[in-house]
């Protein structure tokens, strides 16, 4: 167990801001936050949101970069977490990029960060502030003008630090646009910290043992987690539902989780069902003795591992692209590859419809397996899968399976095949797209030609060269896009005039009729 160096405090934002109406202003409603104290243990307190922090309109937008801590993939299939720094003047920044570095280091000691680290990219934003420092570092009444607002004292509680979240995620998104989830650190040695579960970000100090808020808030954001400590509520938990969190309960018997149940669970004892938890002491249950829902300092319980795996999978597929996109149709004369996530992973495949062992973890399928179905056209499958011992409820395991889907075709024709499309036709004019493909044998260059019907032109010319004698064109390859692969397809695209344009005749590709 982490030993926890002093009080830490930490905001769990679970109701949204309400703007006073013009007449009438009746009392806003105070925000609930989460306190720890030194020993783990939780409380909430309240805060009202004109004491949360904003920062002030006369302090104009400082230089932000953006730096890589671990990138493990495209953007579009990763969780991206970015870390901004508040309070460190442009030449404390290299401190500020090790005090990340260590965090994240730290943070991918537990699980299920640990195993799913190559799922995130992580980033970090460098903010050069006017000032060094934070606002309630040492004592309330300090005053530091940062680019995010960093303040101790929120609400009154020392170690609770809040943010100003608007701008925070501004910086995040200006640089990191796909952005999942942000983690501001104040620099300051002081401990504190907070959490936005409704906003995806969290805040921590240079303390190390601060590190243990953001991965509370975490189950709370990424996992969509329930608190699973048992005061700063009514002692009778008032709801009459089943609670949508995955980790608390009103059965008694702990049925949610029975999968689990009598399990040996990393955060202590066994998976069961113990009373109390969502802030009340009697009519709920929750998993597992003394998670990090619980308490700081503990490790998160096998359920609550669970629904964080899913939810990594609500964010991320098993797989990143396939070398032929899924729903077309492949070439056997070509591999077909699939690139994937950097975990553990199987991938199981079908031809129309029937499993083929042989192929069984394989992410490349050669023209040799193709040739040993027998057939020239068929239906191809490919399931891949992550088969985790961390999930064992059958409702996520679709979110960890992902399926793609081609058509297989043998392409025994040796020639080449250029196929026009019009794309767009505006009565005044038109624009098309002409497709290259080779045959069973590569191309090193190509040309097409083609006549248009007299009264109309062809004026510009993309990713080709262009000819014209009369009413006949001729377009040959760039010296980019002159060599095709058997069977695979290069496009170029072509704009004229008038509109209207009812299409071209005597086609040809390298002397050859096109089909």
């Amino acid at each position: 167990m982490r030993a926890l160096a002093s009080a830490l405090a930490v905001a769990s934002v679970s109701a949204a801001l309400l703007a006073s109406p013009a007449m009438a202003e009746p009392a806003k409603p105070d925000v609930p936050h989460e306190v720890f104290a030194p020993n783990g243990t939780i409380k909430r307190v309240e805060v009202d949101p004109d004491d949360l922090p904003k920062v002030s309109k006369s302090l104009v937008a400082a230089p932000s970069r953006l730096k890589e801590v671990e990138i493990n993939g495209p953007s579009a299939n990763r969780i991206d977490l970015v870390f901004l720094g508040d309070g460190y003047t442009a030449a404390q920044q290299t401190e500020y990029g090790t005090e990340i570095d260590a965090a994240w280091a730290e943070m991918v000691q537990r699980e299920p960060y640990k195993s799913y680290r190559k799922l995130f990219n992580v980033w970090r934003i460098e903010i050069d502030s006017p000032q060094s420092g934070v606002s309630g570092d040492p004592t309330a009444d300090v005053q530091v003008d940062s680019p995010l607002a960093s303040t101790f004292w929120c609400g009154g509680t020392e170690r609770l630090l809040c943010v100003d979240t608007v701008k925070s995620w501004e910086y995040a998104r200006a640089l990191v646009p796909g952005a999942d989830q942000v983690l501001v650190q104040a620099n300051s040695t002081k401990y504190g910290g907070a959490g936005y579960g409704g906003s995806d970000l969290g805040t921590f100090s240079r303390n190390p043992s601060s590190r243990e808020v953001v991965l509370h808030e975490l189950g709370h954001s990424q996992g969509d987690l329930a608190d699973e400590y048992d005061y700063g509520g009514p002692d009778q938990y008032p709801g009459a539902t089943e609670p949508g969190a995955a980790n608390v309960t009103i059965d008694n018997t702990g049925g949610k989780w029975g999968v689990w149940l009598g399990e040996a669970t990393p955060d202590g004892g066994v998976i069961g069902a113990f009373e109390g938890g969502s802030y009340s002491r009697l009519g709920i249950w929750r998993p597992s003795a003394n998670s990090l829902m619980r308490n700081l300092g503990q490790d998160f319980g096998l359920v609550n591992r669970e629904k964080l795996v899913q939810s990594f999978y609500t964010q991320t597929d098993p797989v990143d692209s396939a070398s032929t996109p899924s729903g077309g149709t492949h070439n056997a004369s070509q591999s077909l590859t699939l690139t994937t996530l950097d975990v553990p992973l199987a991938v199981k495949w079908q031809v129309d419809n029937v499993a083929v062992p042989a192929w069984d973890g394989k992410k490349t399928l050669t023209p040799a397996d193709f040739a040993t179905t027998g057939k020239t056209n068929f239906a191809l499958k490919a399931t891949v899968t992550d088969e985790t011992a961390m999930v064992r409820n059958t409702i996520y395991k679709p979110e960890l399976t992902q399926t793609l889907t081609w058509t297989v075709g043998q392409n025994t024709s040796t020639n080449p095949n250029a196929v026009f499309e019009k794309t767009s036709d505006w009565g005044t004019g038109f624009e098309a797209n002409v497709t290259v493909t080779a045959g069973s044998t590569a191309l090193t260059s190509w040309t097409v030609e083609f006549d248009v019907p007299a009264g109309y032109s062809i004026l510009s010319t993309w990713d080709a060269n262009r000819t014209r004698t009369n009413n006949h064109y001729t377009f040959t390859n760039k010296s980019y896009n002159g060599a095709v692969d058997p069977g695979e397809s290069v496009v170029f695209g072509l704009g004229g005039v008038t509109g209207n344009f009812p299409g071209i005749t005597n086609c040809k590709i390298n002397g050859n009729p096109c089909s």
